[in-house]
């Protein structure tokens, strides 16, 4: 008895899905206004494609070099622009336009920032080997552009160098090489108004 029953079920499910079924068609056929959905009727259209928002930047004051002296000008750093963002900007170089007007630098432009550490307003900046290339008064000039840059961000008050995690002494303008931390005021007499 049980057998007739579970046919009889199964026959039942059976024409119940087939109910439920979306009828197929060979051809195309036109289906009347009030058979669609309303939402597909709205004539307002969607998008599936996503676009990427407006990079955003900010300018921050960097500092090259013009004869034996430092100018300050100014680069667009994506936001939110960190102090090693603003360093590459600096490593960059100068413009076209600004090297028509015999604005240089003594950094080049395979330097890196290997890692920067903070402890207050000192910052320590581990520079790549190439830094340690540098010699004669483009050390000097080349010290007081990262100095002059670095110290122009928030909070950073004072530099110490290192060289792939070896701590270096640097030139100031009056001669010194140094193994403390040096500042703005250090290098200020290089600026060029």
């Amino acid at each position: 008895m049980t057998r007739p029953i579970r046919a009889v079920g199964l026959v039942v499910a059976a024409v119940l899905l087939a109910a439920c079924g979306v009828p197929t068609s060979d051809r195309a056929r036109s289906v009347p206004d009030h058979q669609v959905p309303f939402h597909l009727l709205s004539p307002t259209t969607s998008s599936t494609t996503t676009t990427q928002p407006a990079a955003a930047y900010v300018t921050e004051p960097i500092f090259l070099a013009r004869d034996a002296s430092i100018v300050e000008v100014h680069r667009d750093v994506v936001v939110p622009a960190g102090l090693t963002d603003v360093l590459d900007a600096l490593f960059a170089g100068p413009t076209a336009s600004e090297t028509s007007q015999g604005i240089t630098t003594a950094l080049p432009s395979s330097l890196k920032v290997l890692d920067t550490t903070t402890e207050g307003a000192r910052v320590t900046l581990d520079l790549s080997d190439r830094f340690g290339q540098i010699t004669g008064e483009a050390e000097t000039t080349a010290v007081a552009q990262i100095v002059l840059t670095a110290t122009s961000q928030p909070g950073v008050t004072e530099v110490l160098f290192s060289i792939a995690g070896r701590p270096i002494s640097v030139p100031t303008p009056n001669g010194v090489t140094t193994a403390q931390p040096v500042t703005a005021a250090d290098y200020r007499p290089m600026v060029r108004p």
